[in-house]
């Protein structure tokens, strides 16, 4: 199965929630399966994704942004990651961590919810539903 697995970049993240998103994307994959993502320059998600599909021996379809902006860039990288995944997870935070010092939002603009912080994996995450396949959301 393609399964498709985006999140927030790096910074995001501190050492425990990254040992908690690594365990959900181990718990994800099983033999056969094609990790789908978009090689985010920010490291996260996207990265560990690929650096476990590598240690599992499991085949990737990556799909870097050939520029660094949405028109061109991120939002055709997402729309190939969604046309090409059976399924796809979205591995978020629920909140910045202190040492965070990138832009804020109080809510994820794309859910519509403060559960969780913004991520352009939601995006991505809505547009797979809306071809109606499977998205998950998992925050940590």
């Amino acid at each position: 199965m393609n399964i498709g697995i985006v999140g927030h970049e790096a910074k995001k993240f501190t050492p425990i929630t990254k040992a908690k998103a690594r365990d959900i994307i181990y718990s994800l994959l099983s033999p056969g399966d094609i990790i789908v993502s978009g090689h985010c320059h920010l490291g996260g998600i996207d990265i560990w994704a690929e650096e476990i599909a590598n240690e599992l021996k499991l085949e990737t379809l990556i799909f870097p942004p050939k520029t660094l902006q949405w028109d061109g860039g991120y939002k055709q990288r997402n729309i190939q990651i969604a046309e090409n995944c059976n399924e796809i997870h979205n591995i978020v935070v629920a909140k910045y961590p202190d040492s965070y010092t990138g832009l804020r939002f109080d809510y994820c603009y794309h859910c519509h919810t403060n559960e969780h912080i913004k991520s352009g994996g939601c995006w991505t995450a809505k547009l797979v539903e809306k071809m109606g396949k499977k998205a998950y959301w998992h925050v940590i």
